[in-house]
């Protein structure tokens, strides 16, 4: 099933729709959250079904953008939102991308995501909303952390660019 698809069933049969998009990319949205709500599972599993009514409520709006693209923004900054409501003293790992990142839309962010190519797509996704370690990644992708590093330095070199340009082209 593609993007449209699925938004389609969203729209048409929420709970149907919700259900393929959970089946989909339910793993994926549950370990981002985890990696930011780790210490407090019950609050995890809120902020996954969270994400998911987001979904519902921005199918509409998503128009061309990636679902998937946008629910690991999605599902990141809503954890990051809980976190912070919960009022946790504790740290939790959040490596920003840049300040501007931040005044970007949701769908935006994914686009600009969804446009790297591989294997940069995949390093930063990990990096920067799996919240993988540079060693985490290296061992996954069967690169070096030398190489994974001078790749994710690359990356945030070229999203800043693409922000500063307001562009979302093709990354090369």
């Amino acid at each position: 099933m593609d993007d449209k698809e699925l938004l389609r069933l969203i729209s048409r049969d929420s709970e149907r729709g919700l259900q393929a998009a959970l089946e989909l990319y339910g793993s994926t949205v549950k370990t981002i959250v985890g990696r930011v709500l780790y210490r407090y599972p019950q609050d995890a599993e809120e902020c996954v079904a969270d994400v998911f009514l987001k979904l519902w409520k921005h199918r509409r709006k998503l128009g061309g953008a990636p679902v998937r693209a946008w629910l690991i923004v999605a599902a990141r900054s809503t954890a990051i939102d809980r976190w912070r409501k919960l009022g946790r003293e504790d740290a939790v790992p959040l490596p920003e991308i840049t300040d501007d990142t931040m005044l970007l839309s949701e769908e935006k962010i994914g686009t600009l995501i969804d446009s790297m190519l591989p294997p940069d797509r995949e390093i930063f996704i990990r990096k920067y909303y799996f919240l993988e370690t540079a060693a985490e990644i290296a061992q996954a992708t069967g690169r070096s952390t030398d190489d994974i590093n001078a790749r994710l330095s690359r990356g945030r070199k070229k999203l800043r660019e693409q922000i500063v340009k307001g562009g979302q082209h093709r990354y090369a």
